[in-house]
């Protein structure tokens, strides 16, 4: 975590509500997307991203390290996110995602969040975590409670099945392993 962000933290642990403000402002995007992949719906994923940012907001004294905020953070994410499923009871398809930034999503983007959609949730929440949200197989291991080579097997599955789902849609089936 760079330096500004760990202050930011300390800042907003001390009682600082610009710093809170710019702390969430910065991982807003992140917490949109674990959200997303995980509850497939927009109005879900705002819920749980406003109860995460209040639990923040109130828990943020019991941080001991700042640089580990974006994982203590993602964490809290994800168990709110479980909470909403539980409690509706409901699946919704990923078709239902927000588009792109610019516009109409190209050909492409619409195969791969199909081939994504198509994927095991734990295999869809490891690769946005790692691959949209930058987060390392040890940082993912810790906010999903798991070993590192857990987090390097579902990595490795859904980066299998996902081009394998991708080159069926495509009608490449002979390419597909």
């Amino acid at each position: 975590m760079p330096f500004a962000l760990e202050k930011l933290v300390r800042n907003a642990q001390a009682g600082d509500k610009e710093a809170f403000i710019a702390l969430m402002e910065s991982h807003k995007l992140s917490m949109s997307r674990a959200a997303l992949a995980i509850l497939h719906n927009k109005e879900d994923a705002a819920d749980a991203i406003a109860e995460t940012v209040m639990e923040a907001f109130a828990q943020l004294h019991t941080l001991r390290q700042p640089k580990y905020f974006k994982t203590w953070m993602t964490r809290a994410l994800i168990c709110n996110c479980y909470d909403i499923l539980r409690q509706r009871q409901r699946y919704v398809p990923l078709d239902q995602a927000p588009e792109p930034a610019g516009g109409e999503p190209n050909d492409q983007a619409l195969d791969i969040r199909e081939s994504l959609a198509a994927l095991a949730e734990n295999d869809r929440l490891v690769l946005t975590l790692h691959y949209m949200d930058g987060l390392k197989i040890k940082e993912i291991a810790k906010v999903l409670g798991v070993k590192e080579g857990a987090v390097k097997s579902r990595l490795m599955r859904g980066r299998n099945r996902l081009q394998k789902i991708y080159l069926e849609r495509e009608g490449n089936p002979c390419e597909a392993k």
